[in-house]
């Protein structure tokens, strides 16, 4: 059975142990602990740049030392010691670091019970082990998985979160140096949607400065799974890794792209089923006033939604539409069926 609406929401906040603030010269950095099942705990680092562009990293804390390694490949590590310190605190307070039980490796047959396991996570700290654990069995021995909030207008990326399966180094310094702004992996995923090795891309070749440094940390073949969401704004990015050889590596990559296909497309899912339970209970939509957004959205006129619901054009245009638009913070109709659609209210 599904959560309601509110559930999602809800449960993320009590799950949050610890939040800390930082303010790093014109950057704000927050740090918040959440607990997952038994020891298993993640964190998020959020960094808002003074030009407003948001990126979250969500990194799965399974020991002390994993928490040890983020903290010190953080480059604003040294403003932020004493809120990593205090979240280290919270954490072995709250008894992470315990030893916990050896999970059965999985194989790619359990494929479709791991997916479908994940409409049921309450939140990421129990989504990143079924995302780490069905990508292992599928040859990644790293993975990011990236959701991205376009501007319809400029293309550029506005804002970020990842889902981080690998060495928390690479993540670090890709964000620290703004290598999002022109790397060739993102650009082909903002216009394509089928996955993509990336020495079948020629502006991505093993010379290119940026495939150098993802290299070094373990990057070495990469594949590539876009997921759009039906929305120009909105983009799901899979970029799934291993060190073997290249003839090996890139093989068992390819071999597993339409279960890694899949995964991306199951996270996207899972993403937007909590935007939808979020802006449910931000906006306090009626079930007919989103009926109205999806039909406006389908090409439907005031004529149109004066029918369905039974009363005249006037009262669309000076009654229905304006509840709407004060409830979404909008003014105009068109721009209230917009934040719906990017918020995942409709399709």
């Amino acid at each position: 059975m599904s959560m309601l609406a509110t559930d999602r929401v809800a449960v993320e906040r009590e799950e949050i142990v610890y939040e800390g603030v930082d303010r790093v010269g014109r950057d704000e950095v927050t740090l918040r602990l959440r607990r997952g099942g038994g020891a298993f705990f993640t964190l998020e680092r959020q960094l808002v740049r003074a030009g407003g562009v948001k990126l979250t990293q969500v990194f799965p804390v399974g020991s002390d030392g994993a928490l040890h390694d983020f903290a010190s490949a953080d480059p604003y590590g040294d403003s932020l010691q004493g809120s990593y310190m205090a979240l280290r605190q919270r954490y072995l307070s709250e008894g992470g670091g315990r030893r916990t039980a050896v999970q059965r490796p999985v194989t790619p047959g359990d494929f479709l019970d791991q997916i479908g396991a994940m409409e049921h996570c309450r939140h990421e700290a129990e989504l990143l082990p079924i995302a780490q654990t069905v990508t292992r069995a599928l040859g990644a021995e790293q993975y990011i998985f990236s959701w991205l909030v376009l501007d319809e207008k400029s293309g550029d990326v506005t804002e970020h979160r990842y889902l981080v399966g690998c060495d928390p180094a690479w993540l670090n310094k890709y964000i620290d140096h703004v290598w999002y702004m022109n790397d060739p992996l993102l650009e082909y995923a903002k216009r394509n949607a089928t996955p993509v090795l990336s020495s079948q891309l020629d502006l991505y070749s093993d010379s290119h400065w940026l495939a150098i440094e993802a290299a070094a940390h373990g990057f070495r073949n990469n594949l590539v799974c876009p997921v759009h969401a039906g929305t120009n704004s909105l983009l799901v990015m899979l970029q799934a890794s291993n060190a073997e050889p290249r003839e090996v590596g890139e093989g068992i990559l390819w071999r597993n792209r339409r279960l890694l296909r899949a995964l991306a497309g199951e996270l996207l899912d899972w993403h937007l089923a909590g935007l939808r339970q979020q802006a449910t209970s931000q906006f306090d939509l009626s079930e007919q006033e989103v009926k109205v957004l999806r039909m406006v959205h389908g090409g439907g006129t005031a004529s149109n939604v004066a029918a369905v619901l039974d009363v005249s054009v006037k009262t669309v245009y000076g009654v229905v539409y304006p509840r709407i638009n004060d409830k979404m913070g909008t003014s105009h109709i068109n721009k209230a069926v917009a934040t719906a659609v990017n918020c995942g209210l409709i399709e």
